[in-house]
């Protein structure tokens, strides 16, 4: 049984010079490809966008040759372009993205931190391995230092998805962030025989998963936003209220994509599916 996980990442960069720290923040996703030892790492701005980048590289994967060099393994632009929603390109700012194959940049769009360039290398030179990442960040240190720059690097790295792929069934658990809680739900996603009856591909999983975090980010969002219209904060006609209003749109979009999907796969949820309503309500009393 093979299995994904996305990776959200802090670092913390002390003593650089012009500076008392530097913060990089991201996420990290490792896609492994046949007929190749080293995997492309794909990291992103959010959760939900680097999950749907790693998605549609993995949906494709299939009917791409063994032996092509990575760099020219998909038409990078296009797929960009196809998870990069009209909502992410007005709504939402400093979305990012990049790509590696043995510890260099092969795509980015958007303005990543440089910072990303130079752990992905030293983690590639590393071994590439989970269990070596400490390491990396020594190594990481040791470059900054033959630049004459003495610098202390701290990571925090916290798992917010992970999915197991096997037949006959997709299991996915996904960190539950709202407001005064932190959950963890799982989704477990079959065949239905009455539909499809066909298993569900490991991009289908992750897209139901970048689905609810998205979703979920959403709502907490727009509880807020209601709070502040409650409250007069957000008039009538401003640039506010017409954020809340695409908000809202956005959220019945992807609540619709998720019950699709729940109508072709056969689909269970432990302890329970995540209410958006209840998530907004408590967005709307943390703010109260």
């Amino acid at each position: 049984m093979d299995n994904h996980a996305l990776l959200r990442e802090k670092f913390i960069i002390r003593g650089l010079q012009g500076s008392n720290q530097v913060i990089a923040v991201g996420n990290r996703f490792r896609v492994d490809l046949p007929g190749h030892k080293t995997p492309l790492i794909i990291r992103g701005h959010s959760m939900h966008i680097t999950l749907q980048f790693a998605a549609e590289i993995i949906r494709q994967i299939p009917y791409i040759r063994a032996d092509i060099n990575p760099d020219n393994l998909i038409n990078w632009n296009d797929t960009w372009k196809k998870v990069t929603t009209p909502f992410e390109a007005e709504h939402i700012q400093g979305t990012w993205i990049a790509a590696y194959y043995k510890g260099q940049l092969i795509y980015a769009d958007g303005h990543h931190h440089l910072f990303f360039d130079i752990i992905e290398q030293c983690e590639y030179k590393n071994g590439h391995r989970a269990d070596k990442y400490e390491t990396s960040i020594t190594m990481a240190e040791n470059a900054f230092r033959k630049m004459n720059q003495q610098v202390v690097i701290d990571m925090e790295s916290h798992v917010g998805f992970i999915q197991d792929t096997g037949k006959p069934e997709i299991r996915l658990a996904i960190i539950l962030r709202i407001p005064n809680q932190r959950a963890t739900f799982v989704v477990r996603m079959a065949r239905n025989k009455k539909t499809l009856n066909r298993d569900p591909s490991d991009y289908i999983g992750i897209q139901m998963a970048a689905n609810f975090i998205e979703a979920i980010n959403m709502a907490v969002r727009t509880g807020f936003m209601e709070q502040g219209i409650r409250s007069q904060k957000i008039e009538k006609r401003s640039d506010g209220m017409k954020q809340y209003q695409a908000n809202i749109s956005r959220l019945k979009y992807l609540d619709r994509i998720i019950s699709q999907i729940e109508a072709q796969y056969i689909v269970k949820y432990r302890p329970e599916k995540p209410d958006f309503d209840y998530i907004k309500e408590t967005a709307m009393e943390t703010v109260g």
